[in-house]
Parts: structure tokens; sequence; C-alpha cells
């Protein structure tokens, strides 16, 4: 893109532009924003509509849509973390690599740890040490593998920096068979307010005629049961979260010991600030 103020070329995964320092934009959005990949998109959509309405459930297809437009961004952690988060108005949530770069965190001896560069960097080439990661929610549940505390976020502090991509980008690669340095297939990403699109496209299979909106956050989000693996669609947050992104948190409450205190603290840090902690 041109800089709106020098008109110098900006790379695609700069935030600023390089001659001028002037605000870009972020690269996730303008990636998402771009032509090529709304027009894959819609595409996509346009197939899940056609088959959908094959199978009697372009209704539910629809009402789907319209329902993940509402959805909120959750992130799954343990409540410990949540605790160094909210316990102070200047501490910010990094991503891993932030983090291990800081050496606040040694890197996990496991294939998910070793590859998530080689597919991050795919997905999201030269900007994605900025991106914080979480997934889609119809109901403010998270990915329970990631931990048992659901942090919802508000819109509007992270709706201008976020965009979806529809899976784990790790999963991609694996899935479309994509070799480090190739192109990531197009249409498979989405701006904010098109994320029912996204989910239209990636979930119209597992939608069934007759089906009700009760049964929504379970295909929107699925956790890990005995025969089938988790999914979810992955919202890319750009930049460090802040405690005041947070509007509520969900989580079991600790019955008693050091973890029933640090849920006081929690739920107290919380309410100072106008948010909340609710335990199931």
């Amino acid at each position: 893109m041109k800089c709106a103020t020098c008109g110098f070329a900006v790379p695609p995964s700069e935030r600023n532009c390089p001659a001028c320092s002037a605000d870009a934009g972020f690269p996730n959005v303008r990636l998402a924003s771009s032509s090529s990949e709304q027009r894959a998109l819609a595409k996509r959509v346009q197939d899940a509509e056609v088959s959908s309405k094959a199978s009697g459930a372009l209704d539910v297809l629809v009402a789907f849509g319209r329902a993940v437009e509402t959805s909120k961004t959750v992130m799954a952690r343990s409540l410990n973390v949540i605790h160094d988060l909210v316990k102070s108005d200047n501490a910010l949530y990094v991503n891993y690599y932030k983090q291990v770069r800081s050496g606040a965190r040694i890197p996990e001896q496991n294939a998910w740890d070793a590859g998530r560069t080689a597919a991050d960097s795919t997905v999201s080439p030269y900007y994605f040490e900025e991106l914080n990661l979480g997934a889609l929610t119809l109901d403010g549940r998270g990915v329970a593998s990631f931990g048992p505390y659901s942090i919802v976020f508000q819109d509007r502090t992270i709706e201008r920096r976020s965009t979806v991509f529809e899976e784990n980008p790790f999963e991609f690669c694996r899935r479309h068979r994509i070799s480090a340095g190739q192109q990531a297939p197009l249409g498979y990403r989405a701006i904010w307010d098109e994320r029912g699109k996204l989910a239209m496209a990636k979930l119209h299979m597992r939608l069934k005629r007759g089906m009700q909106p009760a049964e929504f956050p379970g295909i929107l989000l699925r956790n890990r049961l005995t025969s089938v693996e988790e999914d979810f669609i992955e919202v890319h947050i750009y930049g460090p979260i802040h405690r005041s992104a947070i509007e509520r948190v969900i989580g079991p409450k600790p019955s008693r010991g050091a973890e029933l205190y640090v849920w006081r603290s929690v739920e107290a840090s919380l309410k100072r600030q106008g948010a909340k902690l609710e335990a199931i």
C-alpha cells in the first residue's frame, strides 16, 4: 500500500511507514482486507450457501452466521496468569514469542512449540510475533486445553486490531500440506466485522436442518472430547493486552487454600475496573 502521508510503498508486514513513520494500519487487518482475500472468502461463503441449500439447512446457515456476528473473543488461561495481568494497571499480556525472548518463558519440548514459528510465519509473515491469540466464542467458554479460566474481552478494545483465521496455524499448515516458505491459500481469514462469513464458510458442513441456536456455541468452538479433536476459529489480536480490555472472566471457584485467595484478589481487581469474575 502507499503511505497516505508521504506516498512511500509500505511493506505488508509493517505497521508504520518506513519513510515517515506514519501509521499505516495493522498488518493483519490490511491483509484480511485485501481484495484477493475477500474475493476468495466470498467464493467460499457462496459454496457454503449452495451446499446448505441442497441439504435444506440454508436458514440454519444464515442464522448461524448472524449469531457469530455477535461472538466475542476469549482467551483461556490459568488463574495465576490472570492474576498477574489484573493486579496492576502497568501490566500487559504479551504473546509466547515475547515471553520467550524476555526470558519469562521456556519453550516446551514438543512438536507444537518446535513447529509453531514456521506455521505462524507462513500465515502471518514477518509480523506474527506481534499477535496475541484468542478464539471466537458464543457462550464465553474458551479452549479448555489452554486453561480452566476463560477471559472474555470487550469488543471496543480489540476489534480495530483483530482479524479471524480458520483455525490454529499449526493445524492449518498440516491440513493443507503447506511447506515453509509457501504462501497460505486465500479465503481463510477475515476482518472482525466479517467473522460470521468465515464461520459460515468453515462450519457449514456441521450445520443440520432444524438445528437450534442453542447448539451454535458448540459448533463454533468445539473442545476436545474422547472421539473428536478441539476446533475453533482463531482470533489474531495485534499488540499487547491491558487489563482494561477484560469484560469478564469465567471459571471454577476454588473451595479453599491459596487458590481461593488468588480468586478473591482477581475478583476484587476486576470489580474495581467494572469487570466481573463468574463462577461455573
